[in-house]
């Protein structure tokens, strides 16, 4: 297969807000088909467009290009509501996607109860910093086998019926005195706002073979990142969903061999939203800058972003696990004008060694330290569209970086605008963007 047909996954390699946005968007041209494949308005994804800053959340990156069909694949779980509101919002900023939009009728609803339950939690002691958008209800009603998938909206007739047993199960859970509304109300409601997105559900599983055997180029863009994966993530802080490779698959109903390439996205350091382990968090001046300079704040919740040096460690573990090509390295320019930039290359445990080895449980990420190597720093990275004219500082962090994960650099942003970045020649992307 020539590398310009080349079917692309795009995962993040941290705990989320990566820059995954901007780099679909800049690709998405190359690509007939841009696909989601999980998550729920939980993800949040900015593009830069003319120093124009546009969020996403629930539609594909590749909408602001007129030549990607979006496909919002099964394992998907849509807020009807808020997903019409962000197509209006692309309405109002010129971007049509009438025509060129396909969601899975496999994909599964979040309802009024999915997002009392989930507040109802993270009110409690044991919250774990969810956005508070009924994702993991939603998901947890899948798996009970209690959930709403798209394809029921076609039959109204039956669809109290297929709410009733997960309402039910959630207003027992509440107790009574829970504000919930009435199933009755729950149904009228749901009609009333499906009812423009009846004319997209669709087939997706055929639509995405069909494509792949004809010969059209796919780019599957992840949500979230791999240490907020359900399974390979830091447990029990991660999402509800596989936002690693096997997500894809199980997520769109394609075959693995339908893939050819995995980029990783990675910040040039660290960040995480909520609760939850982050041995290379800072409390200082210097996360403070990072999370000022980066602008660290949610996409989706709007709040602060825990910030700290690189995670050679968690970064490494994402790439194995996804197996990934090459990677791509984001805010790079962030880091500017610092004395000095760390790069974390182990964790010191509390018996003084050294490891790489992420912690299957909560409870032994506690009394890990972070091993942390320091760089000279640099001037200014921003806006540079050669990896050749990048300070020699700013080379000597990113072979160490390379190094410590083992995957090879394929795209460097130097800004959070397209025009800011570059490729790196010899690497997969060059056919595609060169």
């Amino acid at each position: 297969m020539s590398l310009v047909r080349t079917n692309l996954a795009i995962l993040g390699l941290q705990w989320g807000d990566e820059g995954k946005g901007k780099v679909v968007d800049l690709l998405s041209p190359k690509f007939r088909q841009v696909v989601r494949f999980q998550g729920g308005n939980n993800a949040g994804h900015t593009v830069v467009v003319d120093g124009q800053s546009i969020a996403l959340h629930q539609v594909p990156s590749g909408a602001l290009h007129p030549g990607c069909f979006l496909v919002v694949g099964n394992g998907v779980v849509l807020n009807l509501e808020v997903f019409q509101q962000e197509l209006d919002r692309l309405q109002a900023r010129g971007f049509d996607l009438t025509g060129r939009l396909m969601l899975s009728d496999k994909a599964h609803i979040i309802l009024p109860h999915h997002i009392a339950l989930d507040l109802w939690r993270e009110g409690g002691a044991n919250k774990i910093g969810t956005t508070g958008r009924g994702i993991g209800p939603a998901y947890e009603a899948k798996a009970g086998r209690m959930g709403v998938r798209l394809g029921d909206l076609h039959h109204p007739e039956t669809l109290a019926d297929r709410i009733r047993p997960g309402y039910e199960e959630v207003r027992l859970r509440l107790g009574a005195g829970a504000e919930l509304p009435s199933l009755e109300r729950v149904v009228e409601s749901l009609l009333r706002i499906a009812e423009p997105f009846l004319p997209f559900i669709g087939d997706t599983q055929n639509h995405l073979v069909a494509a792949w055997e004809r010969g059209d180029r796919i780019l599957f863009e992840g949500a979230q990142a791999t240490l907020l994966d359900i399974d390979h993530g830091t447990y029990p802080f991660v999402t509800s969903s596989n936002c690693s490779l096997g997500g894809l698959f199980t997520g769109t109903g394609l075959p693995p061999k339908a893939l050819d390439k995995i980029l990783g996205i990675a910040k040039a350091y660290t960040t995480r939203v909520g609760s939850g382990p982050f041995p290379a968090e800072m409390h200082d001046a210097t996360g403070e800058h990072l999370r000022q300079a980066g602008r660290e704040f949610g996409t989706t919740t709007g709040r602060p972003r825990r910030c700290g040096w690189f995670d050679a460690p968690i970064t490494a573990h994402a790439c194995r696990t996804n197996g990934v090509d090459g990677l791509a390295i984001m805010k790079l320019d962030v880091l500017d004008g610092l004395d000095e930039v760390g790069l974390i290359v182990g964790y010191r445990t509390g018996e003084g060694t050294v490891t790489t080895k992420l912690p299957s449980c909560a409870a032994d990420w506690k009394g890990l330290k972070p091993e942390v190597k320091y760089f000279k720093g640099w001037a200014s990275t921003r806006g540079i569209t050669s990896h050749g004219k990048l300070p020699a500082e700013a080379h000597a962090y990113l072979e160490a970086l390379v190094e410590s994960v083992e995957v090879p650099i394929a795209y460097l942003s130097t800004g959070p605008d397209r025009a800011e970045g570059c490729i790196y020649p010899g690497t997969f992307l060059e056919p595609l963007l060169a």
